[in-house]
């Protein structure tokens, strides 16, 4: 089992809460600057960014507003198990 480093950790369950308030509506446009702009290690969740920018660029509301972007924040909680 490969260990995973402190940093890369912080930065997984950032990204989770960040999933989860996004999920539930509570995210800010500041939590979206962090973590939806920021690129991140682990493949994973850089593929879970890039859905959640692909999916906000489809609609006019600013991401946090949008219901499309709380959906696909859902389905990859979902999918990821997290």
């Amino acid at each position: 089992m490969t260990a995973v480093s402190e940093e890369t950790q912080q930065a997984h369950d950032g990204f989770a809460d960040f999933l989860h308030s996004l999920a539930e509506g509570s995210a800010t446009q500041q939590d979206w600057r962090r973590h939806a702009i920021s690129h991140n290690a682990d493949a994973a969740l850089e593929t879970a960014r890039m859905e959640l920018i692909k999916v906000s660029q489809t609609d006019s509301r600013m991401p946090t507003d949008s219901a499309k972007v709380r959906d696909a924040a859902s389905e990859i909680i979902r999918r990821l198990a997290i």
